[in-house]
């Protein structure tokens, strides 16, 4: 198998479509969909796509909180404008301002479920990445030590599973150990050797 064009692209610009084009060039050129690089592509891919869906997904939430705050003070000024006596000026401005606070709350607990669905989305990476970078190592360095291979591993993947890593360095990282591994099985499938299919 020859290195198609797309693969500098996929390893220095990883997109969801940079990998998507080259999963075609490597099918195009006679990989088989079963062959362990087209799986680690299809794992960034999917990978790189659920990442950026819920970012934009959390970004807009974060968006729509903001505003539901605003719109908070919003009421009190629209309630204060209007010309009425004190006790019923209080009364809706106590009455605006809990329906508004109700939904502020409920738009910040949009943005608690989808910082959730990140995390499991960073663990569930982890998870594959763990067992493929195992394969990867014990093919390449079977002399080293199960014990060690795993404490290396552990070393390496924790990040992943953090919550006090910030999203963005999860993020580079799994791209990072991909990159690894695509780069590791497509050289050896350029080349033949261990792991190529």
């Amino acid at each position: 198998m020859r290195r198609p064009p797309s693969f500098e692209t996929a390893l220095t610009s990883p997109t969801p479509a940079a990998l998507w084009e080259l999963r075609a060039d490597l099918l195009e050129g006679g990989a088989s969909p079963d062959d362990r690089p087209l799986e680690i592509i299809r794992e960034f891919h999917s990978f790189l796509d659920r990442f950026a869906t819920s970012t934009s997904s959390r970004d807009l939430n974060h968006l729509a909180s903001k505003l539901d705050v605003g719109a908070v003070g919003g009421v009190v000024l629209e309630q204060l404008f209007e010309g009425c006596d004190t006790r019923d000026l209080a009364m809706r401005v106590l009455t605006g301002g809990i329906s508004e606070g109700l939904m502020v709350l409920a738009s910040r607990q949009y943005v608690r479920a989808q910082e959730g669905e990140l995390a499991a989305l960073f663990r569930e990476t982890a998870w594959s990445l763990y067992d493929r970078l195992w394969q990867w190592t014990e093919e390449s360095n079977p002399d080293l030590d199960a014990a060690e291979r795993r404490r290396l591993l552990d070393r390496v993947t924790a990040p992943l599973c953090d919550t006090r890593a910030a999203n963005a360095v999860k993020a580079v990282l799994a791209g990072r150990l991909f990159q690894v591994l695509l780069l590791a099985h497509l050289s050896d499938a350029v080349a033949g050797g261990p792991g190529s299919s």
